[in-house]
């Protein structure tokens, strides 16, 4: 309902503030024309200026090696490259003496840049390392050095038309003008207006006070100061009504805000798989490749530094994915009994060697007195720790970067469960300025800009630093002298765990020989064909896991999917199941379930891959039935823990023997797999007929075979044989019956790896 109005009589006090309105906004006008015009000239100049300057410093830094080796065509070429730059009129590469080595001039008609030389010397007004700007009506002119180590070799002289920024600015100022004026209008109506409400409110309201001093009650009010504060009491009930809209919205927003949360979540999941999935392809591939000792050094080299540059992105991926999830508060802390010496040794000997420089000499120093074996969530400790060392080493260029960890006094009780550990690095680098000691913890800040162009990192190591001690319930402490180093140190609160010493039993020695001769050692036995079920989509980690599972002698067959996984356990027998996560068809997770709840095959060991970061990943597997988990990338290592771990023992094959050549491999295994029934018979007729010499020269070239394909303890076995024969001296008869079953198994086994 609109509200009526009385009729103002005295208008005095609106039309002096009608003018003195319009008066303020012709002036606001004009000053913010005149102000946002400069700025905006400024901005201009400025923007040009850098754009100049930018240019003319990458046309340097691009040309400083190819003007050392005088080879002025590429420098040319370089020149013709900055055609995009239109307002560019001329460029020219000097040497320190002013000789002209290379120029270009845009032509007037076709407006290109082509190859011109209008002068042999240019004069340079100051011959320094310093960059020059030089300006009048029509051009610029930026003067930038090249250099090379500290040694002025030429410069790059850029000649800028300024002719069409000086157009753009003109046409800046009269569309400022035209604003100013086109709003002026508006302004004063809308001026007006509110002016006017104002007076006829003013009105109402003291016609209303007036009412209420006859005391008129606001129900029994008919004038129209009454309808105003209707009015206002249906603007009131509207605010109300409008508070409650904007609480549901804001509920809604909320639950918006959750699912966006979730998909955040699941995005941060998806994108550590796309990201990882390949990186296990190049780090995999990379670590196959460069096992191989006949490589040359040159593709070597190459290689050490593809692999350097995958495992920086890693470290890259994981700061990102690690700050998302502490973000998120989705990281949990997985404390574990773990041993504190060799881990802290490994990190330091990682890190220190990822980041050694000649002068600069890399200390661990741990207190006697620290307990070795503790409770707490060991790779999360080894993440600050490593962040807290690389960023050390990363700033220091001479002297020392330390490590230290000692034991802090607590109290009688604490000390008898618990210790307080406490960790100090220490570097002799540049320091930390006071004004940047609170900006580095912040997300993606360093303490000084170009810090992340000059060392690398994404400006989030100590920011997860600080939040990992957070939850560990301890805070950093920072200090730091510029020119003098820096210390960052915690202390962590840990349980003591006792040692479990455990003794090792000795194996017992088998009896060889049918007399009373010295017992020789234990039987050697061939390792039993391993077959194991690869169900991965990705065509690299395919490449790279079977590399992997070659040279380590085990049988494989592939799966695109979760589905044709289901179905390759029903066709076949595998001791083995290495499952991927993220597959079309079906996933792994609803393979593995599908393939467990079987009865025949409840109990075959199925591993989880995944490149997840999200943290309940191990526990999806776990609750899957899965046994074990391996996180994308992984390494041959990881692999061969997990078949340690799940007791398969394996006899890796030696692929320097077949050239690394997959086919060569394929191709004598099938050799001598035809071969083993062969020597085998010839064996055991000239053991029987007591013919030594030819029995041995059968189980030599046994042996021979054995140690081509990796069973070294089933060449030992043989050589124990051998030696016997030497002295002519007959096998016992469960010697010789070991030496055909396992020949048996070592065929089966041979035929599996060449399917």
């Amino acid at each position: 309902m609109k509200p009526s109005f009385h009729t103002i009589t005295h208008p005095s006090l609106g039309t002096k503030l009608l003018v003195l309105g319009i008066g303020l906004v012709l002036a606001l006008a004009l000053a913010f024309t005149w102000f946002n015009t400069k700025t905006q000239r400024n901005e201009l100049q400025g923007v040009f200026n850098q754009q100049a300057t930018a240019l003319a410093f990458n046309i340097a830094v691009s040309s400083n090696s190819h003007l050392l080796e005088k080879d002025f065509a590429v420098v040319e070429t370089l020149l013709l490259k900055a055609n995009e730059f239109k307002d560019l009129y001329s460029a020219t590469v000097i040497s320190a003496e002013g000789k002209v080595l290379a120029q270009v001039l845009r032509d007037p008609d076709t407006q290109r840049l082509s190859a011109r030389y209008d002068v042999g010397r240019l004069n340079v007004p100051k011959r320094d390392l310093q960059t020059q700007l030089f300006s009048n009506e029509r051009y610029l002119t930026v003067i930038e050095p090249i250099e090379s180590a500290g040694r002025l070799i030429g410069h790059v002289v850029l000649e800028f038309d300024l002719t069409p920024l000086q157009t753009r600015q003109s046409e800046l100022i009269e569309r400022n003008v035209l604003l100013a004026v086109i709003l002026i209008f508006p302004a004063a109506l809308a001026l007006w207006l509110f002016i006017r409400k104002t007076i006829l409110e003013l009105n109402a309201l003291t016609d209303f006070a007036q009412r209420m001093v006859k005391d008129q009650g606001i129900e029994q009010a008919t004038s129209p100061t009454s309808r105003e504060l209707a009015m206002l009491h249906h603007t009131l009930n509207w605010a109300s009504v409008t508070l409650r809209k904007k609480n549901r919205a804001l509920e809604a927003a909320k639950l918006k805000a959750d699912k966006s949360n979730d998909l955040k979540s699941q995005f941060v999941a998806n994108m550590s798989h796309e990201i990882r999935t390949p990186l296990n392809g190049i780090l995999g591939l990379t670590e196959i490749i460069l096992s191989n000792s006949a490589l040359a050094e040159k593709p070597r080299r190459n290689l050490e530094l593809i692999q350097l540059s995958a495992e920086h992105l890693l470290r890259v991926v994981n700061d990102i994915l690690d700050f998302s999830k502490i973000d998120a508060n989705c990281l949990d802390m997985d404390p574990q009994p773990f041993e504190l010496r060799p881990n802290v040794q490994a990190m330091v000997k990682m890190v220190s060697s990822a980041y050694a420089k000649p002068h600069v000499a890399t200390v661990l120093d741990i207190d006697p007195d620290v307990p070795n074996y503790l409770f707490g969530d060991c790779p999360r400790i080894m993440q600050v720790l490593n962040n807290l060392l690389s960023n050390a080493l990363k700033f220091t260029q001479h002297g020392q970067v330390s490590l230290t960890i000692k034991t802090k006094q607590g109290t009688e009780k604490t000390q008898k469960s618990k210790s307080k550990i406490h960790f100090a690095v220490r570097d002799t680098g540049m320091g930390i300025s006071e004004s940047a000691r609170t900006e580095i913890f912040k997300a993606f800040s360093q303490a000084e800009p170009g810090t992340a162009r000059k060392y690398g990192g994404t400006g989030l190591g100590l920011t997860i630093t600080q939040r990992l001690l957070e939850l560990m319930n301890s805070r950093i402490h920072l200090w730091s002298e510029e020119g003098v180093g820096s210390e960052f140190s915690f202390t962590l609160e840990l349980p003591i765990v006792e040692e479990q010493k455990t003794t090792d039993s000795e194996p017992l020695a088998v009896n060889m020989t049918l007399n009373n001769t010295p017992a020789a050692p234990e039987f050697g036995h061939a390792s039993t064909g391993l077959r194991v079920l690869v169900a991965e989509d990705n065509m690299v980690n395919q490449t790279f896991i079977s590399h992997v599972l070659t040279q380590l002698g085990i049988s494989y067959r592939f799966a695109d999917d979760g589905l044709a996984a289901l179905q390759a356990v029903d066709q076949e027998k595998f001791d083995l199941v290495f499952m991927d996560m993220h597959m079309p068809n079906m996933g792994g997770l609803e393979a593995c379930r599908a393939i467990l709840a079987k009865p025949q095959h409840k109990n075959l060991p199925i591993v989880g891959l995944t490149a997840d970061a999200i943290a309940d990943t191990r526990e999806a597997c776990m609750s899957a039935g899965m046994r074990e988990y391996i996180s994308k990338p992984f390494k041959r290592s990881d692999i061969e823990a997990v078949l340690a771990r799940l007791k398969f023992n394996v006899s890796p094959i030696p692929m320097q023997n077949f050239d690394h050549d997959k086919e060569l491999l394929k191709t004598t295994i099938d050799m001598i797999a035809a071969e083993i029934p062969q020597l085998a018979d010839d064996t055991e007729k000239q053991l029987l007929a007591e013919n030594f010499p030819e029995a041995k020269r059968a189980l030599h070239t046994l042996k021979g075979h054995c140690k081509l394909v990796g069973e070294l303890a089933f060449a030992d076995f043989i050589q124990q044989l051998e030696n016997q024969l030497t002295q002519n001296q007959l096998p016992a008869a469960k010697s010789i019956e070991h030496l055909k079953t396992n020949l048996r198994v070592l065929q089966q086994r041979l035929r599996l790896l060449s399917q």
